[in-house]
């Protein structure tokens, strides 16, 4: 049997060099590509991180605003309407404000005691500077035709939008 013939890039050293060059060559393309990949998933890391602390920062947003709803009486309206207020988009604001001197006159005249508290929150919707939030909250009314303050349980969708870097919502209703 033959000897193998081998492929050779030159004599003795020269072929030790250019093997080795190689071999480096492939060890540091290797490392720049696992680099390149770890920043990426650095990145992606990143930007997954901020969406859910902006998540939570819209879904405390709806929840404060929910409980402003269901935690008001006719004692304390004028002040529990400005929180309100303060929570809304232009927009919302306004149709809040059409509607805040009934609202407020119905809670004073029948004497409306409402507390509650929000007991889950789910972002449903997000992009950029919107979202969707799901809110349960449950309460007790009391006003002039109860003896005893009632319980309630709420659902409602929250629309928000953020603006300068503040969560507000322009949109509220209740849903099943």
């Amino acid at each position: 049997m033959g000897e193998r013939p081998r492929l050779s890039l030159g004599g003795g050293m020269k072929g030790l060099d250019v093997r080795i060059t190689l071999r480096v060559a492939v060890v540091a393309v290797t490392v720049l590509g696992l680099l390149g990949f770890a920043g990426e998933r650095e990145l992606a890391w990143r930007d997954a991180r901020n969406q859910l602390a902006d998540e939570k920062s819209a879904a405390a947003a709806a929840s404060a605003e929910v409980e402003g709803l269901i935690d008001i009486s006719g004692s304390s309206s004028e002040k529990d309407m400005a929180r309100l207020l303060d929570g809304a988009t232009a927009d919302f604001r306004s149709e809040l404000e059409g509607q805040a001197d009934r609202l407020q006159k119905a809670l004073a005249d029948n004497k409306v005691k409402a507390t509650g508290e929000v007991v889950s929150t789910g972002v449903v919707k997000f992009a950029d500077d919107k979202a969707t939030v799901i809110v349960a909250a449950t309460g007790t009314v009391q006003n002039s035709s109860t003896k005893e303050a009632e319980p309630r349980s709420y659902r409602l969708k929250v629309d928000l939008l953020r603006s300068d870097g503040k969560w507000l919502v322009s949109g509220l209703e209740f849903v099943a």
